[in-house]
């Protein structure tokens, strides 16, 4: 039977022993004294318990496995770790100060031992193997949820956490947000490349000032267009045809609706609060709705139907426009836009390639077709 370690309380005690412990203690053991800036135990010991910060993703850090010698450190209020090593957060429960808790670990898959961390505001969670979060009910302080790249279908946890205030769940599996609905305080909102499709939970939150839910498999927008507060909306990447529910969000700043199957863009018309407008990859072929948009200071167009750009020559606050890849043949009806200073207009049957605004370089008509430009 292999020997038991001694149990110890102080990071001095941890680093006393060093010499006898696994060789992937000793690592962290190291990685701290090195933070401490001395490799005297004792000076190490004090200059560590004063620290309520470990906010790090340096390589050393990287390297760390076992986080036994962190749990001497109960002073710390936040702290992440950025290391696929990582298995066991069990070490972490004496941290009861914990405020901010942020690890990027594939190695994860149990996330049960935070659950004892009742303070917690701010977690964030990133490992392909985190596949449960129902242990973290009990985190009902927690403002600030945030779970990339994860195998998580089932957020039902959420129903208790009503103190959120801003969710993001990046890159998961993710296709029933029923649970979403009792979150009235949420301000941000981020569901982006998962499979959600039913939005409808969502008309109820309209404390929303930030909304992103790039690469679903929505249609129906009809529940955003109680969400009046919204400053900034991302649908990019989605299957929406109508866009009938988007014009009450008068506060809209900025909206991508790139990457969608939109052909009539009337319904913006009144949003004339937008600055910018993201409108790639659609099937737009009339721009005249656009004209009342007088704040707009980038659009993007490209890959649509576009023939005639003439309702964008009074929209003189522009200052960006991407109109590649469209059927435009001439572009001298955007000669009045002073504060243009990048026009894409390549693949287009352009007959005079000459820029309408000064300097000539501002206008660019050749880029590679595959390319995917900014604008």
């Amino acid at each position: 039977m292999a020997k038991e370690l001694p149990k110890v309380k102080s990071f001095e005690d941890w680093c006393n022993e060093r010499n006898s412990l696994p060789p992937e203690t000793r690592k962290t053991v190291n990685y701290l004294l090195d933070a401490a800036s001395t490799q005297d135990c004792r000076l190490a010991d004090i200059a560590l318990n004063q620290r309520t910060e470990f906010l790090t993703s340096s390589p050393t850090l990287s390297d760390i496995s076992d986080l036994r010698p962190f749990s001497s450190l109960t002073n710390l209020r936040k702290l992440s770790f950025m290391s696929h090593k990582i298995t066991d957060l069990t070490p972490l429960v004496k941290l009861k100060n914990l405020e901010a808790f942020v690890i990027l670990s594939d190695g994860l898959t149990d996330v049960s031992p935070l659950a004892s961390l009742s303070n917690l505001t701010d977690l964030g969670l990133m490992g392909k193997n985190i596949t449960d979060i129902r242990s973290l009910s009990s985190l009902t302080k927690l403002k600030k949820f945030t779970l990339w790249f994860s195998s998580i279908q089932n957020i039902e946890v959420l129903k208790n956490l009503t103190q959120l205030t801003e969710v993001s769940f990046i890159g998961g599996q993710i296709a029933d947000i029923s649970s979403l609905a009792n979150l009235k305080p949420l301000t941000i909102l981020e569901l982006t490349h998962n499979k959600v499709a039913n939005i409808q939970s969502l008309s109820g939150l309209t404390n929303l000032k930030r909304l992103n839910l790039d690469s679903n498999k929505i249609t129906d927008i009809k529940p955003i267009s109680r969400l009046t507060n919204l400053v900034y909306l991302d649908l990019r990447a989605n299957l929406i045809s109508n866009l009938s529910s988007l014009p009450g969000l008068k506060s809209l700043t900025r909206l991508n609706l790139s990457r969608n199957q939109i052909a009539n863009i009337e319904p913006l018309s009144g949003l004339a609060n937008l600055d910018s407008l993201n409108l790639k990859y659609n099937r737009i072929s009339n721009l005249s709705s656009l004209s009342s948009l007088q704040k707009l200071t980038s659009i993007s167009l490209g890959h649509n139907q576009i023939v005639d750009i003439k309702p964008l020559e009074s929209m003189t606050k522009l200052a960006t426009i991407g109109l590649q890849n469209n059927r435009i043949t001439d572009i001298q009806a955007l000669a009045n836009l002073k504060n243009l200073v990048v026009l894409v207009i390549s693949q287009n049957p352009i007959k005079s390639q000459v820029c309408p605004v000064n300097p000539q370089s501002n206008c660019i008509f050749k880029i590679s077709p595959s390319y995917d430009w900014s604008y």
